[in-house]
Formats: C-alpha cells, structure tokens, sequence
C-alpha cells in the first residue's frame, strides 16, 4: 500500500518539500519531474528538507536527493538543509554520507504556508527504471562505501535498459 507522499512550498525561490509516511520508488518518477520542472525555470536560492514525518525513505528516493544536493552545490554553492528528528531516519542519512554533503538538523521552527501534494505521475517500467538508475547513479557519487554498495544494482539496472 502506498501511503506516502510529498508536500510541497516555496517562498522567495526556497523550496521545501515535506515527505510524509512511506517514501517509496513508485513515488521517484513524481518528484523527478519535478525536481526537473523547479532546476529547469528561475534558479531556486535554497532547499530543505523535512523528514520528520517520513516514516521511512528508500534508496530511490535517497538518490533523488542527492541529486538535489549536488544541483544546488553546482547553482549557487549551497547546502541542503535535512530537518529530522527521527533516529532511524539519520542513521541511514548518515549511514549513506549524507551529512557530507546536506545540513542535517533536528530542529528548526518552520512555517510553510499552503503546501501543496505533488501531483502522482503515471508512468511506464522504462522511465521507472531510469530514474531508479540516476538515483542509484547520484548515491553512488556520494562516497566509496555507496559505489560498493550499490554498484552490483546500478549494473543490473543497466542491463535492463540496455534490454528495454
């Protein structure tokens, strides 16, 4: 069953994006589009993340990430803030050299405004399988342990696309 999802703000081109429940790779393609949508007009000034309500987070989703991290590094040279409060969550954060690359608080007073669900795309297995690859691909870049960890997937994944 797939009860999560993802909320969305912005004000003064900061983006923040609250993920909620159990952030699975069928969710991937939604927010990779619009991941897409928001590097592809203005340049955003800032990004953060809030974990807090996330009751858990796959490896997809962790990529995409990443991803986010390192387009904002390239942009305008900043850090990714990760609001999480929740001990599980920051071990795998932390497990997958995340604060190497995002600011990852427990606390912070927050006011969003109107958030708004990001829209659920429907999508083919070759886009799925794609962005499950980038993913993996943005993770692996992270650090040494995440190449090892996660190479034998990404080579998997690549073969299927070469097949599709």
């Amino acid at each position: 069953m797939d009860n999560g999802k993802v909320l969305h703000a912005s004000h003064d081109g900061i983006h923040v994006l609250r993920f909620v429940g159990d952030i699975r790779y069928t969710l991937s393609p939604s927010i990779d589009l619009f991941l897409k949508e928001i590097f592809s007009g203005p340049s955003p000034t800032g990004f953060f993340i809030d974990l807090t309500e996330t009751d858990s987070i796959d490896s997809t989703n962790l990529g995409l990430l990443a991803r986010i991290a390192k387009s904002m590094k390239s942009l305008n040279g900043s850090r990714v803030t990760i609001l999480s409060d929740r001990t599980d969550i920051n071990s795998v954060l932390i497990s997958m050299a995340f604060d190497e690359v995002f600011d990852i608080v427990t606390q912070a007073a927050l006011e969003t405004g109107a958030e708004k669900e990001l829209a659920r795309q429907s999508t083919d297995k070759e886009t799925l399988t794609r962005t499950v690859l980038e993913a993996h691909r943005a993770l692996m870049e992270l650090s040494e342990r995440n190449e090892e960890m996660f190479r034998d997937v990404v080579t998997t994944l690549e073969k299927n696309m070469g097949k599709a």
